[in-house]
C-alpha cells in the first residue's frame, strides 16, 4: 500500500515540471495573474500603494492562487511566487483525482488514471489559475464527501469552511463541488423522505451564498453572456479539452483516453458506473449543454467545464471484473499522464530563449510609466498551441512597475479599478489588431495610444514599414517586435 502511494505521490509531483523548469510558462493568462498580484501586493505592502490602480479589498470568489502570491510577493517577487502557487495546481489535481476515486471504490480503477491527463487539460494551459485551483480543491471535498460518516455539528461545520474556502478559489469550482454533491446524494436517494433528509444534510456547502450575494450586489454586471454560435462553441469546447499543446498530439491523446474509457466500460463489474459519481457526471454534462460561454464575467465557462466532465465521467466507471486488463489501463493512464508533462515541458522550455530575448526589451525602458502592447497579426487562423503572446505586455508591471493596457476588466467581479479615469478604457483586447482589419487599423490604434499619453508602445508581430505617430520615435527594433518612445525621453 505505502509503494502505491508512492507511485500516485511521484505522479503528482512530476506534474510540477513544467512550471518548475521553465522561467515564463507559456500558460495564456498567466501573465496578467502575475500583474495582478504585483498590483495587489504594493498595494497591501507598499508604502504608497500602487500608482496606477485602488483596490477594493473584499471577500470574492476569484482569489484562489491570488491570496497565497500576494503574501509571498514582497519576498520572492510576483513572478516567482506566481509560479510557486500556480506549480501545485497540477499536483493538487492528480491527487484530488486519485482521492475521489479511492472514495468512490475504494482503490485507484483505471477509469481514475486514465483521467489523471486532464491535470493538465486546456483550461490550465489557458491559465485559469483562480478556477484550476478550485477544482483541485473541490475534488478533495467532493472525495471527503463520499466517505462523509455520520452526521454531527463538528462534521457539518467543516464542510461548510470547505465550501467557503473552494468558493474563494473561485465561484465556478463552488458550484461543479455543488453538482458533484447533489449527484451523490440523488445517488442515495430512496425514498421522497430520504431526498429531502438528504437535501437539508447538504444544506453546509451552500454556505458560500451568503458572500456570494454580498460580492454580486449593485455590480451591475451581466450574469450570462451567451456565444454567437451556442451549438459550434459546445462542439469545439468537447473536442479540444485537451488543446494547448500540438493539435495531431492533443488530438491522439484525447482519443486514446476515450478508447481506454470504452474498454474500462466494456470490461467494468455490474453496475458499471458508480451511482453517485455517474449522476454527478450526468449533472455536469448537462450543466455543459446549457451553461453560456460568460458566468459571472467569467469567460469560457463551458469551456472550462468540458474536462471535468470527461475527468468524472472516467472516475465514475466501476472497478473492473478482470484484474490483469486493468492493469493495463492503469498503466495506461499513468503513461498518458507522464506523455503529456514531458511534451508540455518540452514545448515551454524551447520557447524560452525567444521569450527571454523579447522581454530583453523591457530592461531599456524607464520604471513607473505607461506602456500600450499592441499585437498586429498577419494570420487569421486561431493557433491551436497557447501562448502569452496577447499578454506579453502584462510583464512591464512587475518587471518595471508600469501601467499596460493588458489587463483583465470585469466588472463587479474584481477586486481593482483603474486610479485614473483616462486609463479605464485601456484593459485586455485593446492590444489586439485584427488579422482581417482594415490597413489603416494598426495606425490608427498607435494614435490613439498616443493620444492617451502612452509613453512607450510596443508592437508585437510588427510586419514592414510601422505607421508611426508624430512625436514618437522608433527606439529598438528586433525579431517581432518593436518599441516606440516619444521623443525627449
Amino acid at each position: 500500500m505505502t509503494r502505491i502511494r508512492g507511485i500516485w505521490l511521484g505522479l503528482a509531483s512530476l506534474a510540477a515540471l513544467p512550471l518548475a523548469i521553465a522561467p515564463v510558462p507559456l500558460m495564456a493568462d498567466l501573465p496578467n495573474h502575475i500583474a495582478r498580484h504585483h498590483i495587489l501586493a504594493r498595494a497591501l505592502f507598499g508604502p504608497t500603494g500602487d500608482p496606477w490602480w485602488t483596490v477594493d479589498w473584499r471577500w470574492i470568489g476569484n482569489l484562489g492562487v491570488d491570496l497565497p502570491a500576494v503574501l509571498l510577493a514582497p519576498w520572492l517577487g510576483a513572478e516567482l511566487a506566481t509560479r510557486l502557487v500556480v506549480m501545485a495546481i497540477a499536483p493538487l489535481t492528480v491527487l484530488g483525482i486519485v482521492a475521489l476515486g479511492r472514495a468512490a471504490h475504494g482503490r485507484v480503477t483505471a477509469g481514475t488514471a486514465l483521467a489523471l491527463p486532464f491535470a493538465l487539460a486546456q483550461p490550465w494551459l489557458y491559465g485559469f489559475a483562480n478556477y484550476t485551483l478550485s477544482i483541485a480543491l473541490a475534488l478533495f471535498v467532493a472525495a471527503a464527501w463520499l466517505r462523509r460518516g455520520p452526521d454531527s455539528w463538528p462534521r457539518s461545520l467543516g464542510f461548510a469552511a470547505a465550501a467557503l474556502l473552494v468558493w474563494t478559489a473561485h465561484t465556478m469550482g463552488w458550484a461543479i463541488l455543488m453538482i458533484l454533491i447533489a449527484g451523490a446524494e440523488l445517488g442515495r436517494t430512496r425514498t421522497l423522505r430520504d431526498g429531502v433528509d438528504r437535501a437539508l444534510r447538504a444544506v453546509p456547502i451552500a454556505m458560500p451564498l451568503l458572500p456570494m450575494l454580498l460580492w454580486r450586489g449593485g455590480s451591475g454586471a451581466p450574469l450570462f453572456t451567451s456565444a454567437p454560435d451556442p451549438i459550434g462553441e459546445k462542439i469545439a469546447a468537447a473536442a479540444t479539452v485537451l488543446k494547448g499543446v500540438a493539435m495531431p498530439f492533443d488530438l491522439a491523446m484525447t482519443a486514446l483516453i476515450a478508447l481506454g474509457g470504452l474498454v474500462a466500460l466494456a470490461l467494468a463489474r455490474r453496475p458499471s458506473v458508480e451511482p453517485r459519481l455517474g449522476l454527478g457526471a450526468a449533472l455536469l454534462l448537462l450543466a455543459f449543454l446549457i451553461l453560456p460561454a460568460t458566468v459571472l464575467g467569467s469567460w469560457g465557462a463551458d469551456l472550462r467545464l468540458a474536462p471535468v466532465v470527461a475527468m468524472i465521467a472516467l472516475v465514475a466507471i466501476a472497478p473492473s471484473r478482470r484484474e490483469r486488463p486493468e492493469r493495463w489501463l492503469i498503466a495506461a493512464g499513468a503513461g498518458l499522464l507522464i506523455v503529456r508533462i514531458v511534451a508540455v515541458t518540452w514545448v515551454w522550455t524551447g520557447a524560452q530563449p525567444a521569450l527571454a530575448a523579447r522581454l530583453a526589451l523591457l530592461d531599456d525602458l524607464p520604471r513607473g510609466g505607461r506602456i500600450a502592447f499592441v499585437v498586429a497579426r498577419a494570420e487569421c487562423a486561431t493557433p491551436w498551441r497557447l501562448d502569452i503572446d496577447r499578454k506579453l505586455g502584462s510583464y512591464a508591471v512587475p518587471r518595471r512597475d508600469a501601467f499596460a493596457n493588458t489587463l483583465f476588466l470585469i466588472p463587479g467581479a474584481d477586486i481593482m479599478s483603474r486610479r485614473q479615469t483616462a486609463d479605464a478604457r485601456w484593459f485586455d483586447g485593446t492590444q489586439d489588431i485584427a488579422c482581417a482589419a482594415p490597413p489603416g487599423a494598426l495606425g490608427g490604434r498607435l494614435e490613439a495610444f498616443a493620444a492617451a499619453g502612452f509613453e512607450t508602445i510596443w508592437i508585437a508581430d510588427a510586419q514592414g514599414p510601422l505607421p508611426v505617430p508624430p512625436g514618437y520615435r522608433i527606439t529598438r527594433r528586433t525579431g517581432r517586435d518593436a518599441i516606440l518612445r516619444k521623443d525627449g525621453l
